[in-house]
């Protein structure tokens, strides 16, 4: 098997992603066509363009609107969030959709409603929230992970996309949820009180 190069593992990565969304769409011609592109990746050869012979109307409608194809649309969120880490270029993104960049601009916005860039720093925001609350790792770390340069940078981000500060979102959020556990706690032991004392009513 000839190497791969890690961009054609993503390529082949985006395109299991996209086998299994129409495999669970039911459309096996394009699960055909994606595992074809994937064979011809993994055999050394160009990647050949995916066809989907029963979405080709839909995809010609959203040309016409200047919007992503939906399979396009997921696979630049599968890539984008495989790559939250590292710094993300437009002109990569792109190049990995094999579009221009003025034309992938355009796109962009009309298919995610806001420009690249924002929707990049929303997303590193919503993954840095769900480490926040499932991990106990430091803010620092969890800046870095998310492909912000320092804490600081990814302070400032978060407070305007957020309101407030990652320190004092994380106190509130875990708050909410103990208390949300403790309410949940007590209801069922009152719920097991209330059967204890029916059940010993009861001759």
């Amino acid at each position: 098997m000839p190497e791969q190069t890690s961009h054609d593992l993503l390529v082949v990565a985006a395109q299991l992603i996209e086998a299994a969304w129409r495999a669970r769409d039911g459309d096996s011609e394009a699960v055909k066509a994606h595992i074809a592109r994937i064979v011809a990746l993994l055999d050394g050869h160009p990647p050949l363009r995916a066809a989907a012979p029963d979405t080709d109307r839909k995809e010609m409608e959203q040309i016409v609107r200047g919007t992503f194809a939906a399979w396009q649309a997921r696979r630049l969120a599968a890539h984008v969030d495989a790559n939250l880490g590292a710094k993300i270029y437009i002109k990569d993104l792109a190049a990995f959709l094999g579009v221009s960049v003025s034309h992938f601009c355009s796109a962009f916005k009309r298919t995610f409603g806001t420009p690249a860039h924002i929707w990049i720093a929303r997303r590193r925001i919503e993954v840095a929230q769900g480490l926040m609350l499932t991990t106990s790792a430091p803010l620092s770390e969890i800046a870095l992970s998310c492909g912000m340069s320092d804490q600081s940078h990814f302070t400032r981000t978060f407070r305007r996309i957020v309101g407030e500060t990652p320190h004092l979102w994380r106190q509130a959020q875990r708050g909410a949820m103990e208390e949300h556990v403790t309410d949940l706690a007590s209801a069922r032991a009152k719920k097991a009180a209330m059967s204890l004392n029916a059940a010993a009513r009861d001759p």
